[in-house]
């Protein structure tokens, strides 16, 4: 898939990752299928959000090839203190526009899912824009399910759009 000129590693992001993680993002609201963010955001708009992160609770991973981020995936817990959804986390995964349809995101969901399991974590899901094919086909690729639908619950370029989440046991 490959060849040799591209290694690939995941790790835990560090600070010197944001920069490329808030890029990768960007990217994303730009294409207006996956955040439901409307305008770009800065490093620092995402520097509190980051520092939620910590390896040992909410990681925020990173695909590595040669010294550039090429890709990320994130944990957030679901309805923050409530502690009945402790063990439920939401991923958020986002591929740099130059480095998709490589199988990096599967990468990435696969080492997410391994770490959340191994946090103690019992459920993942994501929430995903209707129109967002790609991410829907990547989920439903790996065995995640389709959970709930919030239909026409955000509004973007004028039309209304669901939401639908997938889930998976891990």
């Amino acid at each position: 898939m490959w060849g040799t000129a591209m290694v690939l590693s995941i790790r835990v992001a560090r600070d010197d990752d944001l920069p490329a993680i808030t890029e990768i993002f960007n990217q994303a609201i730009q294409t207006h299928l996956s955040t439901g963010y409307l305008h770009a955001v800065t490093v620092n708009e995402r520097t509190d959000w980051f520092h939620e992160h910590t390896k040992d609770t909410y990681p925020i991973l990173v695909a590595d090839s040669g010294g550039t981020i090429v890709g990320w995936i994130s944990i957030d817990p679901y309805r923050k203190g409530r502690e009945a959804f402790v063990k439920t986390v939401e991923a958020c995964l986002f591929v740099h526009t130059d480095y998709q349809r490589k199988g990096i995101g599967e990468q990435l969901l696969h080492a997410m899912m391994k770490k959340a399991k191994q946090l103690g974590y019992t459920s993942l899901f994501a929430i995903v824009l209707e129109i967002n094919k790609r991410s829907i086909a990547l989920l439903e690729k790996n065995h995640f399910e389709r959970w709930g639908f919030l239909p026409g619950v955000a509004e973007i370029d004028g039309k209304h759009v669901g939401h639908v989440y997938y889930g998976k046991k891990l």
